[in-house]
């Protein structure tokens, strides 16, 4: 398995035990506000974007728009798309579009493999999606949204390979992925229970990008020192989790002001 591919699992297999909401409240809530009128923070997030989908998609089916999710908050905006061979303001909201950017790009296959979007179909309808997590056995593990009994969660699901329904297999490009590591691993020589960092100048640099834009935003104030030389020598305080989300909202290009 590609290291990217073991980033994206990652990022899937943190969402398991999602539900779905009953309206706009506590989207960011793994259980709160539980409901079935199909409101989540993934479609959120997209719509935020402007150009990924053809409109707007909160309070619609959703379990491919938790697989783009995955994708764009892993992997960023631009490379994201690329891995999903999506167009830009398109219909990658819907399966049966989803796995058609595939196919045009050659990058639709009938052998799984860790990290593929996995697409559901009978005839000539596709009315399901997730990303495979392994094979073995005979069988394939995937990560779903909007599964389960009442479809309403992020689970796990297993199938065997012969399972009718399975239409087949989208492939993504992991070469476009230049950066192997994770994008948010912190040193192991920093990691601590409730890690905080008081100025800029000691966040480090996988972070501080996207905190130094909040502050220049206005978003994100501190207590300056008596000598200040910069924004580096402000008194932040600030924790390594407001720090991380910073980070994957810049990655979404949700860090700028409001007429850009």
């Amino acid at each position: 398995m590609s290291k990217a591919a073991e980033r994206l699992l990652a990022a899937a297999a943190a969402e398991i035990g999602y539900h779905e909401k009953a309206g706009s409240k506590d989207l960011d809530s793994r259980t709160g506000n539980s409901g079935d009128k199909n409101y989540t923070k993934y479609a959120r997030d997209l719509d935020a974007l402007g150009d990924i989908y053809n409109g707007k998609k909160q309070g619609y089916d959703w379990c491919d728009v938790f697989v783009d999710w995955c994708f764009l908050t892993t992997f960023g905006k631009e490379t994201g798309m690329k891995l999903l061979c999506q167009a830009y303001k398109g219909c990658g909201a819907g399966c049966k579009y989803s796995m058609q950017y595939y196919q045009q790009e050659g990058q639709f296959h009938t052998d799984p493999q860790p990290g593929d979007q996995i697409f559901f179909g009978t005839g000539t309808s596709v009315y399901h999606t997730g990303i495979v997590e392994s094979v073995s056995g005979g069988k394939v593990t995937t990560i779903e949204g909007n599964t389960g009994p009442d479809c309403t969660t992020v689970q796990r699901c297993v199938y065997s390979l012969g399972y009718k329904n399975i239409r087949g297999y989208g492939r993504p490009d992991w070469s476009l992925v230049k950066d192997p590591e994770p994008a948010l691993k912190p040193d192991p020589e920093e990691v601590d229970d409730v890690k905080t960092y008081k100025r800029l100048g000691d966040v480090p640099a996988y972070y501080r990008d996207a905190v130094r834009k909040t502050m220049e935003l206005g978003a994100l104030g501190g207590v300056a020192d008596p000598d200040p030389s910069g924004l580096e020598d402000n008194v932040l305080d600030i924790s390594e989790e407001l720090c991380r989300m910073l980070t994957v909202l810049d990655r979404l290009g949700l860090l700028k002001q409001p007429d850009d």
